[in-house]
């Protein structure tokens, strides 16, 4: 009598991990981006911003979040955490280095040897892109909402100190860099989530 080897069952193969990026833009979509939507994800820890894209490498720039840490309360000079979306471009035709106050351009434009300025003064330059709270409660509300706190992504007059906290409550950029954010994200459903977090980009 022959005796034939027991069968064994083969072990399905697990499937390949997700890249980071591509977790970040599921928890994204999750709350509402569209498919073809843009993510920016800020950093605290490293001071660095990742923009992802669905079909695009992820592009990674130093900024400054507020040198008084996080939170949400009207008037703290604070960087809030949590899900935003951006919902105002502003600047679109503006030079490098146009000054804006109320999100109006001022007719001053500084130029570049004036973007590390070791001045006490916090402008507003070249690009803004305006962000709005989506969690109720945390940065969405009576005396917590980003979007009245007027928290935005900005270009700087004090790009020296970018990679280290130091604005008042806004995420800072260099001017350079707050161009290309503007324009890979004009027109596209675009969210922002500030984290503690070190990045886990690839």
């Amino acid at each position: 009598m022959l005796c034939t080897p027991a069968t064994v069952p083969a072990v399905p193969a697990e499937p390949p991990a997700s890249p980071p990026s591509a977790r970040y833009l599921d928890q994204a979509r999750s709350r509402g981006l569209a498919p073809e939507g843009r993510l920016i994800v800020v950093s605290v820890a490293d001071q660095r911003l990742a923009l992802l894209a669905p079909t695009a490498p992820p592009r990674l720039y130093p900024v400054s979040t507020s040198k008084w840490g996080v939170g949400s309360w009207q008037d703290s000079n604070r960087t809030p955490l949590g899900w935003h979306r951006v919902t105002d471009w502003i600047g679109a035709q503006a030079q490098p280095g146009q000054a804006f106050v109320s999100r109006e351009p001022t007719g001053e434009i500084l130029p570049p040897a004036r973007w590390r300025s070791v001045l006490a003064a916090d402008y507003v330059l070249t690009r803004i892109l305006w962000l709005d709270g989506l969690e109720e409660g945390l940065n969405r509300g009576d005396g917590i909402d980003s979007r009245s706190r007027y928290i935005y992504l900005h270009g700087t007059n004090q790009e020296h100190l970018l990679g280290q906290p130091a604005s008042h409550g806004c995420i800072r950029l260099a001017n350079r860099d707050v161009m290309e954010l503007f324009d890979l994200t004009l027109g596209r459903q675009t969210y922002c989530w500030i984290t503690e977090a070190p990045l886990a980009v690839e």
